[in-house]
């Protein structure tokens, strides 16, 4: 019999869907878990980046003064933008100090100067002429590029600027109207320009100016920096130079004077950018040369630079160049950075002009001793040796400025009796009286029957003459000019050394140049070169360029 099932009796639920339903729940509840974990991770991650992971890093700036207040303002804008670089919070710090203080800190070969602030990762010099003094190698990375421009001119009272306008003054008409009155530019009541050459850049920049005017080279070259017309021309200018401490006394007491024809100082170099910050003053730019304060942005290279710093140094850089940086420099009046760079002279022209500047040299007095022995008379080309030294002096004494002095003596064998040496023309000014007294001794010059020659009482007896007639601001030199010697005096070599040691006199020094033509020469005359100072040149031929060149360089190089 069959039987059925209660009544009362619950039917049971299938546990395949509530599996399923479970599963659902837990799938959502997981990838509800893992994006607010994902979430979280990626707020911590920005959290992280926020504070810099790395810690802070400060790239030392150190801006020469005039430009400081301007980069100073950049970095503060630069850093309120909170700069994140290789997961460090950049920030810029900037010391103000004067480029001449860096140049000279960088090169003292000595630990750090602590009184100039932090050594710099970022050097903004006053121009590129005080990066190129300091420049040794491993010490600067790159080329580095201006910011900021502003010219060198002259800072001058109106009247003073309008005049030399008019007249159309060069950089190489300064040293004569230093020297002279301003009665030809028609201000016969102001005296002597009167220019102060207070230490510095703009000062360099002028000096070098009227170099590079005069020599015809710009930038300023090796060569022409060491020539005698440019050592006279910035001499000329520096022996006179009204007293200035620094350029901003020179600008106050070019612009206070009360009457500008009397004041002690009439004009004085700077940059336009200082001449617009004194007020009060007329700028004038001399023809020829257009130096410029192109503050130049320096990276360093050091062990004191990270590879931090030089990275943030050079976004900073690139940061100061950009348009609207431009715009801070132009309210402080600079323009802006030019495309390229201005090329300025190498360091060996730069320290000449330095050093010219500090101790003026008023030309070459220089006394020729010049060889006549027989041996003279040989061939060399188209004419003789001698001819061809008497062309080649009478060529240079052409060029030479009026204020140089020149002198020939002549030496071989009994000339003037029994001394082996006569005096030609003595030493003098290059007056036209001096020209044409020089020149009718040189036309009458023959060699002689001698063989032998007697160089070394000769070269003595020249050395004492100069040591005695020493003319101060000057170069005073001998020029020995032979084919031997063939010295058959009593006179050793190991006596002449000594003889010239006791006539020398550090007050009075006398340089000695000597140079040989087709022969050996001698140790004794090379070391006498070397004891005074001189030179020592020795040549296979009269009859050639080079031998020309020799005798310019030591007839007019002080």
């Amino acid at each position: 019999m069959g039987t059925h099932r209660s009544g009362t009796r619950s039917r049971g639920v299938s546990k395949g869907p509530v599996i399923a339903v479970a599963a659902v729940v837990l799938l959502v509840a997981g990838v509800f878990a893992w994006n607010k974990l994902s979430n979280r991770a990626a707020d911590r991650d920005s959290a992280a980046a926020a504070e810099c992971v790395e810690g802070p890093a400060t790239l030392y700036v150190t801006a020469d003064s005039d430009i400081a207040p301007s980069v100073r303002t950049i970095a503060d804008g630069y850093n309120a933008t909170n700069p994140r670089i290789r997961d460090h919070c950049a920030k810029v710090e900037v010391t103000a100090q004067p480029s001449a203080a860096m140049v000279a800190a960088f090169t003292a070969n000595a630990p750090w100067n602590q009184q100039l602030g932090p050594q710099p990762a970022l050097w903004i010099a006053d121009s590129l002429r005080s990066i190129e003094s300091m420049r040794t190698p491993g010490l600067i990375e790159g080329n580095p590029a201006p910011v900021a421009v502003s010219p060198i001119v002259l800072a001058v009272p109106e009247d003073l600027g309008r005049a030399l306008d008019e007249a159309k003054v060069t950089w190489s008409d300064l040293p004569r109207l230093q020297q002279g009155s301003l009665a030809e530019i028609g201000l016969p009541d102001w005296a002597g320009l009167r220019m102060a050459l207070p230490p510095g850049d703009a000062t360099l920049a002028a000096a070098a100016a009227v170099g590079s005017t005069v020599s015809g080279t710009d930038p300023l070259s090796d060569q022409a920096a060491q020539s005698g017309q440019v050592v006279s021309a910035i001499s000329l200018l520096a022996a006179k130079a009204s007293e200035a401490q620094d350029t901003t006394m020179a600008l106050a007491a070019v612009a206070g004077a009360p009457q500008p024809a009397d004041a002690p100082v009439h004009v004085v170099a700077t940059t336009a950018q200082q001449v617009r910050a004194q007020g009060g003053l007329a700028t004038f730019s001399p023809a020829g040369a257009a130096p410029v304060a192109d503050h130049p942005a320096a990276l360093m290279s050091g062990p004191w630079v990270d590879k931090t710093q030089n990275l943030i140094a050079g976004i900073f850089a690139d940061y100061l160049r950009t348009p609207q940086q431009a715009q801070t420099f132009a309210a402080a009046g600079f323009a802006a950075a030019p495309a390229t760079a201005t090329a300025v002279p190498s360091r060996a022209a730069l320290d000449k002009v330095r050093a010219t500047l500090a101790n003026p040299v008023l030309g070459v007095q220089s006394t020729v001793l010049l060889d006549v022995s027989a041996s003279m008379g040989t061939t060399d080309g188209s004419t003789t040796r001698l001819t061809n030294v008497l062309g080649a002096l009478t060529s240079t004494m052409n060029v030479m400025p009026p204020d140089f002095g020149l002198g020939v003596w002549t030496f071989g064998k009994n000339l003037d009796g029994a001394a082996p040496y006569r005096v030609e023309a003595v030493t003098a000014p290059l007056t036209v009286d001096q020209r044409t007294a020089l020149t009718t001794a040189l036309n009458t010059l023959r060699p002689t029957e001698s063989r032998t020659d007697q160089a070394y009482p000769s070269l003595l007896a020249a050395y004492r003459a100069a040591v005695q007639g020493y003319t101060a601001g000057r170069t005073n030199s001998v020029l020995l000019i032979t084919d031997g010697p063939d010295d058959d005096s009593t006179i050793t070599g190991t006596k002449l050394i000594a003889d010239l040691g006791n006539a020398m006199d550090k007050s009075r020094p006398v340089r000695i140049d000597v140079i040989v033509i087709g022969g050996n020469g001698t140790e004794t005359l090379q070391t006498a070169t070397q004891r005074t100072g001189g030179t020592y040149t020795r040549l296979a031929s009269s009859d050639d360029i080079s031998f020309g060149t020799a005798m310019v360089r030591a007839l007019t190089t002080p």
